[in-house]
């Protein structure tokens, strides 16, 4: 089985809405629709949990009706921090050790069939893929924020997006050696804890559609993305 976990747990502090972010509407639909509608319509999924707060979960299940989803089978609660997110959509679900498992976030409306279907044919010779894009600037690193410890040049740099791909057991095992880890730091990425007990990782590149709505801004620049994106999905499907 291929599960797809949806993240919508956020608060979305930095947007300054009154609802979280990904529950806020994008030309008529709520943003956590998009990546619902992606997992759905992607040929290797078949099953998705949305994790988001209790307070959420009958409009996550009324909007699944709405807009057909019909692969939404599974509505776990979300943590406050991210990593507690995905603890909790893992451990709803019935997967066994072989069973893939997809993280998706709510809030990176435009994810290409095509960036999705590339992270499944990496997984035939991998157990662990994420999806990049290139850098296009240099990259400078600070402890405090005020002087510079060490710039590192673009050519050997990747921004990662989402989203990102693993084989079940071994997403599983990375999170119980970080969870019983009483001196763990904080992390931000899963694909962190897989390097962290010695599994390869591998990358896929992505798009530059793949924008994460963090502030309100954010949602102009998406709305004025969505011709060229849906554009760019149509030549997808006619090529496939």
């Amino acid at each position: 089985m291929n599960y797809a976990i949806i993240l919508a747990g956020g608060k979305g502090v930095r947007f300054e809405g009154n609802i979280p972010k990904q529950f806020v509407e994008l030309m008529g639909e709520p943003l956590l629709v998009y990546s619902m509608k992606t997992a759905q319509e992607n040929d290797n999924v078949d099953a998705i949990c949305v994790v988001s707060p209790k307070e959420y979960y009958d409009r996550v299940r009324t909007w699944a009706d709405k807009y057909h989803i019909t692969k939404l089978l599974f509505v776990a609660e979300a943590g406050r921090e991210r990593y507690q997110s995905v603890h909790s959509g893992l451990k709803s679900l019935p997967a066994r050790a072989d069973d893939t498992v997809i993280i998706m976030t709510a809030v990176c409306p435009f994810v290409s069939q095509l960036t999705v279907d590339k992270l499944y044919k990496a997984m035939e010779t991998k157990d662990a893929c994420i999806t990049v894009v290139k850098a296009t600037d240099a990259i400078t690193f600070s402890n405090n924020g005020e002087s510079v410890l060490r710039t590192l040049q673009k050519k050997k740099l990747f921004i990662q997006q989402g989203p990102q791909l693993f084989r079940y057991g071994i997403l599983e095992q990375a999170y119980k050696a970080y969870l019983s880890d009483e001196n763990r730091t904080e992390v931000n990425e899963d694909s962190e804890l897989v390097l962290n007990i010695g599994v390869e990782c591998g990358m896929v590149m992505g798009d530059r559609f793949c924008i994460k709505v963090t502030y309100p801004e954010d949602l102009a620049i998406v709305e004025a993305l969505y011709p060229l994106f849906i554009k760019q999905e149509a030549k997808i499907g006619e090529r496939m």
